[in-house]
């Protein structure tokens, strides 16, 4: 759970694509889907939720409360969609905590998370994630092992992709010491030519609730 977190495009677009018209965001941190979709998609009903209380809630009352990310205090099918950005590698028993959800949702779930299936050129480059270096993270999720989860609650994933693309400008710049503009673009044009894989370091699901 981000404490202080904007908005981000790919998973916001995510929302706006697969959403149902009630939202309740889990582990909302700041509130800023909330703030972003109360102000901007009237069409929309969306409440946050976090384990604290942050100052930005203020400016919609009414539309946050506080909560365990293990159980939720709502009835069954409160809401059609909800959404868990990187909340679920924070959870002692993320399992429990899905089939939680399955039961307040009654359409279905879009949840992100860190993505630590490492690449092999990753692990020889002695490169890591900041995941595993963030003592809050007691869960480490794959693509794979991230949807058998979510489906061992309950939930059927209709949608499996990753974002948030690596980019490794900034090692590199750094390593060559790249300062002329001319120089980076050529350097960043040759290197996109030649590339062969892309790397992501977020999972994004979307499961849809099996009645």
């Amino acid at each position: 759970m981000y404490l202080v977190r904007g908005v981000h495009q790919e998973r916001y677009e995510a929302m706006l694509k697969y959403a149902g018209k009630s939202i309740l965001d889990v582990g909302c941190g700041s509130g800023a889907y909330v703030l972003k979709f109360n102000d901007e998609h009237k069409e929309y009903s969306i409440k946050g939720m976090d384990y604290q209380k942050f100052d930005s809630w203020e400016n919609a009352p009414g539309l946050f409360s506080l909560g365990d990310g293990n159980t939720l205090k709502f009835e069954d099918n409160s809401f059609e969609t909800l959404t868990l950005f990187e909340v679920l590698e924070h959870l002692p028993e993320p399992l429990q905590a899905l089939k939680e959800y399955f039961r307040v949702c009654s359409k279905n779930l879009i949840l992100t998370v860190p993505n630590c299936e490492l690449a092999p050129a990753i692990k020889k480059s002695l490169l890591t994630y900041y995941h595993y270096v963030d003592s809050t993270h007691v869960n480490f999720f794959t693509m794979d092992s991230l949807v058998k989860m979510v489906e061992d609650a309950g939930f059927k994933v209709t949608t499996r992709y990753f974002i948030n693309k690596i980019s490794l400008e900034p090692l590199i710049e750094d390593a060559y010491d790249v300062q002329s503009s001319f120089l980076k673009r050529k350097a960043w044009s040759m290197l996109k030519k030649s590339k062969k894989n892309d790397y992501y370091i977020t999972c994004l699901i979307v499961a849809d609730k099996i009645k």
